[in-house]
C-alpha cells in the first residue's frame, strides 16, 4: 500500500467523534423528548456514565515492572527504560485511549546513551495496514506542529519522516533510519471483546443507550427543577389585576416589575376578600428513581459498583460487602492487564532488538501489575508483617510498604544498624 492510501486512512471516522464527545460530557442528544420544546437545550445535562467507565477501570491498571525468570538483569534495565520515558504517565493515558477509541499506538524510536524513545499516538491520524496473520504490516502517523504537516512511515527495518509547508502540495523527506527490525517499530494495544474485533472496540459502546436515557431524565431533572419544583403562590378573587395597576402607580414603578414583586413574595397585594393560599412543588423522587435505575444498569453492564456511579445508602457497605461489589470490576481489570501487558511487552522486545540487545528467551518476558483489588491499609500491613516474620521479605522493604515518611524510615533503619552492631560486639 502507497504512502498516499495510508494517509487517506488516518482521517478520523464517525465513531471518533461519537467516543470522545460521550467521554468529555459534550455529546448532544438526538432526542430530548416528546413533551420538550427544542428551546429546553439550555438544560441538557449529560449523564457521566462513559467517563466512569473508563476512569475507574484505568485508576487500577498499574504496571510495576517486568519479570524474567531467574534474571534481574534485563528487568532492571527495562525497568530503567521505563522510568526515563516517562511510561507510568504515559501508560494511564494510553490505556485511557484504547479504552476510549479502541486502540492505542506505541512508537519505538531512537534515544540516547543506549535508551531508546519510546510513545504513544492516538488512533487520531494514525493509520496502519495489517498482513493477513493481523499483525502490522506498516503504518504512519501524522501530526502537526505550528504550520508544518509532519507524517512518519512506519516500515520493517526502516522509519521515514515527511514534512510539507502549509502550502505545500507535495512530501518531503527529512529524515530516515533504519531500525534493525523486521517489523514496523509501531506496536497497537487494542482493547478487544469479542475474536472479530481486529483493530478493537471501545468500551463506552455498550452504555450508550443507558447513558442517553439517563440523560435525558436529567434534563427533564432539571425542566422540573425549573419549573415545578417551587411552591407557587395564588391570589383568588375580583380585582387582583386592577390590585397590581394600584400598587405599581403608588409605587412608582412598572406594572411588570409590580407583578414579579408580587410573585416573589415582596408584595402579596390583593382586593379585599381575596384568597390567599399555596400549592406545594411537585415531588421529583420519580426522576430521582428512574436516574438510579439506569446507573444500576450500566453498573450490571460495566461491573463498576453501583457506590462509584453515585448511588449510596443510608447505611454505608462494610468492607466485605464493597470487596464483593468490586469482584466483577476486578476481573475486568484483570483481563486489561493480560491483554494491554502482552502490548508492552512487545514494545520493550522491539526496543531491546533495536539497542542491539540478544532477545534469545525474551518470550518469557512478562510484565508485572499491581493487584487491581486494593486491599485495606490495615489488611495490607498485617500481611507485609506476616510476610516479614517468615522472612519472606526484609525488614527494608517491610518499612517501605508500610509508607512511612523519609524522617521515619531513617529513624528506623539507624536503630536497625545499632542494634545489629551492638549484637555484633556482645557475639565478638
Amino acid at each position: 500500500m502507497s504512502l498516499k492510501e495510508l494517509l487517506k486512512r488516518t482521517n478520523p471516522c464517525a465513531n471518533y467523534r461519537k467516543y470522545e464527545t460521550y467521554y468529555e460530557g459534550k455529546s448532544r442528544l438526538n432526542a430530548l423528548g416528546v413533551t420538550l420544546p427544542p428551546q429546553m437545550r439550555v438544560l441538557e445535562q449529560m449523564a457521566p456514565f462513559p467517563k466512569l467507565a473508563v476512569d475507574v477501570l484505568t485508576e487500577v491498571l498499574v504496571p510495576e515492572g517486568f519479570i524474567l525468570g531467574d534474571n534481574t538483569e534485563i528487568p532492571d534495565m527495562l525497568q530503567h527504560w521505563w522510568a526515563v520515558n516517562d511510561m507510568s504517565t504515559q501508560f494511564q493515558l494510553a490505556a485511557t485511549e484504547a479504552l476510549v477509541q479502541g486502540a492505542a499506538y506505541w512508537i519505538v524510536g531512537p534515544g540516547k546513551e543506549g535508551v531508546p524513545r519510546i510513545s504513544f499516538v492516538t488512533r487520531r491520524g494514525t493509520a496502519t495496514r495489517l498482513d493477513h496473520f493481523g499483525n502490522v504490516a506498516e503504518g504512519v502517523t501524522l501530526y502537526h506542529i505550528d504550520d508544518t504537516t509532519y507524517c512518519t512511515h512506519y516500515e520493517a527495518g526502516r522509519t521515514t519522516y515527511y514534512a510539507k509547508s502549509k502550502y505545500g502540495a507535495f512530501w518531503d523527506e527529512v529524515d530516515s533510519f533504519e531500525t534493525g527490525l523486521d517489523v514496523p517499530a509501531l506496536v497497537p494495544m487494542f482493547n478487544r471483546e469479542r475474536a472479530g474485533d481486529v483493530r478493537g472496540r471501545s468500551i463506552i459502546q455498550e452504555i450508550i443507550t443507558p447513558t442517553d436515557a439517563a440523560s435525558r431524565t436529567l434534563t427533564n431533572l432539571q425542566v422540573a427543577q425549573e419549573m415545578l419544583s417551587m411552591p407557587q403562590r395564588y391570589i383568588l378573587g375580583d380585582g387582583v389585576s386592577e390590585a397590581a395597576v394600584h400598587a405599581a402607580e403608588e409605587k412608582g414603578i412598572s406594572l411588570q416589575q409590580a407583578k414579579f414583586e408580587q410573585y416573589i413574595g415582596n408584595l402579596l397585594h390583593g382586593p379585599a376578600g381575596a384568597t390567599v393560599g399555596q400549592l406545594p412543588g411537585a415531588d421529583l423522587s420519580s426522576l430521582h428513581n428512574t436516574y438510579r435505575m439506569y446507573a444500576q444498569e450500566v453498573s450490571a453492564i460495566t461491573g463498576i459498583p453501583p457506590a462509584m456511579l453515585g448511588i449510596t445508602t443510608d447505611n454505608p457497605a462494610s468492607a466485605e460487602a464493597m470487596r464483593v461489589a468490586k469482584d466483577r470490576l476486578i476481573q475486568r481489570a484483570e483481563e486489561k492487564t493480560r491483554m494491554f501487558g502482552d502490548a508492552l511487552e512487545q514494545v520493550f522486545r522491539l526496543a531491546l532488538r533495536a539497542e542491539g540487545h540478544d532477545i534469545d528467551g525474551m518470550d518469557a518476558l512478562e510484565m508485572r501489575w499491581r493487584d487491581p483489588a486494593t486491599a485495606s491499609e490495615s489488611a495490607r500491613a498485617a500481611y507485609l508483617l506476616q510476610a516479614h516474620a517468615q522472612g519472606i521479605i526484609s525488614a527494608e522493604t517491610a518499612r517501605d510498604g508500610l509508607r512511612l515518611t523519609p524522617q521515619q524510615q531513617a529513624r528506623e533503619r539507624e536503630l536497625s544498624e545499632n542494634t545489629y552492631r551492638f549484637t555484633q560486639q556482645l557475639g565478638a
